[in-house]
């Protein structure tokens, strides 16, 4: 079963993080299914499918989507251009919120290459006990230093961005991770590739 969400204000989101408390998210408010130029977008930009994932980097149902799901979505629709995958952050605590500013300090296809990795090595970094000091570790063999990487997590616009992602995300009915909107569709909970291939030619 999925992991409900708790995410009841930017201050439970930011655990350690306190500026993120009296942060007003952005000024937005997207329909079901729509693409904004703050997402993240992994495949063609213009492909003709688009599915949206919420997750958050402490959800053992998310890390299993990236680790067993997504390589053969990414092999039969994303490298085919038949789809394009946006990613939004969820974090569940205040873990998942540090790793998801972490991952906001890369772009393009850094910021999914990234993202792979802590899904991977989730028991390591979001469960081993010292989450930051991991962090500082996994970014910094990605080419970000610790300097960086402080930077990041203390940018407020970055933290905006974040907090906007859950809060809008919860407006459109999100409440487990992982989710999936498809053609205005919300789909809740993981799936193995058949199921989820199964909906993909289904908005086909």
């Amino acid at each position: 079963m999925n992991r409900r969400l708790f995410i009841r204000n930017a201050a439970t989101l930011a655990a350690g993080l306190p500026l993120a408390a009296s942060l007003a998210p952005f000024s937005s408010a997207y329909a079901l299914g729509e693409v904004t130029e703050q997402d993240h977008i992994l495949g063609d930009k213009n492909a003709p499918v688009t599915l949206i994932e919420y997750a958050s980097l402490t959800c053992s149902h998310c890390a299993n989507f990236h680790k067993d799901v997504l390589p053969q979505i990414k092999t039969n629709w994303l490298e085919t251009g038949r789809a394009r995958l946006v990613y939004r952050h969820m974090p569940l605590d205040g873990v998942a919120f540090i790793g998801a500013l972490a991952a906001e300090c890369f772009e393009g296809d850094r910021y999914f290459t990234f993202l792979d990795f802590l899904f991977k090595q989730q028991q390591v970094w979001a469960f081993g006990g010292d989450p930051k000091g991991e962090l500082t570790k996994i970014a910094s063999l990605a080419g970000v230093s610790k300097e960086q990487l402080e930077k990041c997590l203390a940018d407020e616009e970055l933290q905006k961005r974040v907090v906007t992602q859950a809060q809008e995300g919860k407006r459109l009915g999100v409440n487990s991770t992982p989710s999936f909107i498809l053609n205005e569709e919300l789909y809740p909970g993981g799936r193995d590739y058949d199921a989820m291939n199964e909906l993909l030619e289904d908005a086909s």
